[in-house]
């Protein structure tokens, strides 16, 4: 069957690094089919979940995809939530929107940066850093184990768990 995954990512059109490191993942673990439609939605900043146009781009590209199944993805990073409780709160927040609409949560703890880089990236080396971790192939250096958890912790995902409700894993 024919299946639609929409990202909704925090980083931007430009930039775009959030979306290298989730299809070098999808590309490492997973055979993906050409029934499998992946499309992104850049939020520009995870305060934006629910704005105006993710929600419109979300019903657009639902509609554009007419045969199958759609899942809505929503990848986000837990920044320090467990140190300062506004971050919590909107990490709930998020999740509770998510879990209302039917649609998935890809955490990255604390950013989707430490977790397949295993360090805080500045803003200005972001996207040289994703193009160097895409060029070298560093996605084979990544433990399994660190994107398929259950619990957040530094350098940790669930992104795995997530991906493996739709997608089959390589053999």
């Amino acid at each position: 069957m024919a299946i639609q995954m929409i990202f909704c990512v925090e980083t931007n059109r430009r930039a775009d690094t959030d979306s290298i490191y989730i299809q070098e993942t999808i590309n490492h673990w997973y055979t993906v089919s050409r029934k499998v439609k992946i499309s992104k939605i850049y939020m520009n900043s995870k305060a934006k979940y629910n704005a105006r146009e993710v929600v419109r781009g979300i019903a657009r590209m639902s509609k554009e995809f007419v045969l199958g199944e759609k899942k809505v993805i929503y990848c986000i990073d837990t920044d320090q939530y467990e140190r300062d409780a506004a971050r919590a709160a909107e990490l709930n927040e998020i999740s509770r929107y998510c879990k209302d609409k039917g649609y998935d949560l890809i955490w990255f703890c604390h950013d989707v940066e430490e977790v397949f880089q295993g360090k805080k990236i500045s803003d200005s080396l972001k996207v040289q850093e994703a193009s160097k971790f895409r060029r070298k192939k560093m996605i084979a250096e990544i433990q399994e184990a660190r994107l398929s958890c259950d619990e957040k912790y530094s350098c940790s995902s669930n992104i795995l768990n997530v991906l493996d409700k739709y997608l089959l894993r390589k053999q």
